[in-house]
């Protein structure tokens, strides 16, 4: 896809007053704030992103993603982009194997078995997608933002690390669980989660490493137990995405016996931790050449509420973020991005604060039920006693699907 894509065609035009001459910062070019930024360009809005990284190639992505119908999708639809989505997706990565410490097979589910379609897409690609269906100078790289402030005119200030400030009307904050945009509407702070991930990846595991393929198969593998877990997922660039999981203090990293930055012994340290298991499974642990921990955070279910600042607002992890156990991460940021679009720029709201404000009350009353579901199956898929109950929770889970397939989205009514 190029810039020349038809898919940059603002479609409609400027249909709501509530935008005319309003310059609007993005902060954030992942996902959530790309989405929003083409949603927003699509009605004929002066939208900028700012991300701190200086390209869209400075770092590498990360894993693979699953885009639900309900929200990731339905985002990309009203985006003009589901064509596009389906033309690089892999619907084969929906297969999911889970086996216990000892290899044995525990569920092995196959896309036909879903009740929803929520077929795998890199990261990188998903990104590059929207990157090219927005305007050229959109996004500004290279802008690490400091905070945000009001000007002496009353006007927000974007103040970056560099010293320089750009003045906006209206400042959407998609910059992640440290969000610098968050401290201006709220002081809640994420918290760890109790898992720490040490994360790596395997390429051309076909040619190179035949065995560790077809242990993961099309698409995610997890095996389990003792409270950690060895997660496996595989990407269309022909490379296997693996995350050590462990269920440690927080500061594990700084007392764990090793340094990450010591390969030979990150690898020996790892396979101490995961003694006993069935070697195929330790097998995985000696083929990556690094691993970057990383410990995960959440916000709680229910946050203390926001400042009213009318004219500014967060979204996605800078919102509400969690761990990755159910899946629906990005998809959620993907649907508050289709959500806050829908209610800028349809004519539901009179103002702009009426229209963040209702984005707002339906975000959190979404997420609280999300982030507690996310809560219960961190505490079943790394447990002391899992893999049990993980095949229940899966059923569950796909009779959840089916419900959500049968509900429209609440978010909006654009199509």
């Amino acid at each position: 896809m190029t810039k020349k894509s038809a898919s940059n065609v603002h479609l409609l035009g400027a249909s709501s007053s509530l935008l005319n001459d309003k310059k609007i910062a993005i902060i954030g070019a992942g996902p959530c704030g790309l989405t929003l930024a083409r949603l927003l360009q699509q009605k004929g809005a002066d939208v900028r992103v700012f991300e701190m990284e200086p390209s869209s190639t400075a770092r590498n992505q990360g894993g693979s993603l699953d885009l639900h119908e309900d929200s990731g999708q339905l985002a990309l639809r009203r985006a003009g982009l589901h064509e596009e989505f389906l033309a690089a997706c892999r619907p084969e990565g929906q297969a999911i194997k889970i086996v216990d410490k000892h290899g044995k097979m525990i569920v092995d589910l196959q896309p036909k078995d879903e009740a929803e379609t929520r077929p795998e897409i890199d990261r990188a690609v998903l990104r590059s997608l929207l990157i090219d269906s927005l305007d050229a100078e959109t996004i500004q790289w290279g802008r690490p933002l400091e905070n945000v402030e009001r000007s002496a005119q009353g006007n927000l200030r974007l103040v970056f690390a560099d010293g320089r400030h750009v003045d906006a009307d209206l400042v959407f904050g998609c910059d992640g669980a440290w969000s610098k945009v968050r401290p201006f509407v709220s002081t809640t702070k994420p918290y760890y989660c109790g898992i720490t991930i040490a994360e790596t990846w395997i390429p051309l595991v076909e040619a190179h490493h035949p065995r560790v393929a077809e242990l993961v198969g099309a698409g995610i593998f997890l095996a389990t137990g003792d409270d950690k877990g060895l997660l496996a997922q595989r990407n269309g660039n022909g490379s296997v995405r693996v995350y050590v999981l462990l269920r440690v203090p927080e500061d594990w990293t700084q007392r764990c016996g090793f340094a990450f930055n010591q390969l030979d012994a990150t690898r020996q340290g790892l396979l101490q931790i995961f003694e006993g298991w069935a070697p195929h499974l330790r097998e995985v642990l000696t083929i990556p050449d690094m691993f970057i921990p990383r410990s995960l955070y959440t916000h709680p279910p229910r946050q203390a509420a926001w400042l009213d600042r009318a004219n500014v607002t967060l979204l996605g992890d800078a919102a509400h973020v969690m761990p990755f156990f159910t899946g629906r991460g990005v998809n959620l940021a993907m649907l508050d991005a289709a959500e806050l679009a829908d209610n800028l720029t349809s004519e539901k709201f009179s103002d702009v604060a009426g229209a963040i404000r209702a984005y707002e009350t339906s975000m959190f009353d979404r997420m609280a039920p999300e982030i507690s579901e996310n809560h219960a199956d961190q505490d079943v898929f790394i447990s002391r006693d899992a893999p049990a109950g993980i095949k229940e929770l899966l059923w569950r889970r796909i009779e959840l699907g089916q419900e959500r397939k049968a509900k429209p989205s609440s978010a909006g009514s654009n199509s």
